[in-house]
């Protein structure tokens, strides 16, 4: 006999790999198991954190700039991974509202967080943005499939139609990226040395001059 927690890492394994196959109906399948709530948020938390590995490994490689490296690690890795997982949350609440309050659509907010958890897998793509020469092409790939994943989730947990999904979508990912964005911040030089204050993960990094 397997245990609970065996039993939920295959489970959470044997879909994750179906996703890398384009296999959607996993959407379908995590959106009726309540089981699955803790195992959507950790693969949300763990794609983001690896897409935080990913942009200091492109810093310190790529990027060719080694001086900073621990500031990124802390504050753009951990710390952003913190930032991004809660931009992530109000991304699903506004998702929520915007498709219950505005379109008066059916949807569950439990629901949401179990698809949308696993519609963020694509992020720990950008753990091979440290890849020279297509850095930001992998970067954007998995912000692209994210988003596009995230869309099709949202379908299986609601009666709204596309049009009003993607709208509800849009609206969640905007509040998400542009906050994201904010908290890039900036990178300066000093008689010390680099000072380094991004909190946010993976692709946002290419916004301080080095992509």
């Amino acid at each position: 006999m397997l245990s609970v927690q065996e039993f939920n890492y295959q489970v959470l394994t044997s879909r994750l790999m179906r996703l890398v196959r384009l296999d959607t109906s996993v959407f379908d399948e995590v959106r009726l198991d309540a089981s699955a709530t803790i195992p959507s948020v950790v693969v949300a938390v763990v794609a983001t954190f690896l897409a935080g590995l990913g942009g200091w490994l492109y810093w310190i490689i790529s990027a060719d700039v080694e001086a900073g490296s621990g500031d990124v690690l802390i504050k753009s890795a951990i710390l952003g991974t913190v930032f991004s997982v809660a931009l992530w949350a109000a991304w699903v609440f506004i998702v929520y509202a915007v498709l219950t309050q505005v379109f008066k659509a059916q949807a569950d907010v439990q629901q949401l967080v179990r698809t949308m958890g696993m519609a963020a897998a694509p992020l720990a793509l950008s753990l091979l943005m440290f890849i020279p020469e297509i850095s930001f092409a992998i970067a954007l790939a998995s912000v692209v499939m994210f988003f596009g994943l995230t869309t099709l989730a949202i379908l299986v947990t609601t009666n709204a139609p596309p049009a009003q999904v993607m709208v509800a979508n849009l609206a969640g990912f905007a509040v998400w990226a542009i906050v994201l964005t904010v908290l890039a911040g900036d990178v300066s030089a000093s008689m010390h040395g680099i000072s380094v204050n991004i909190y946010s993960p993976g692709i946002f990094l290419f916004g301080n001059g080095f992509g």
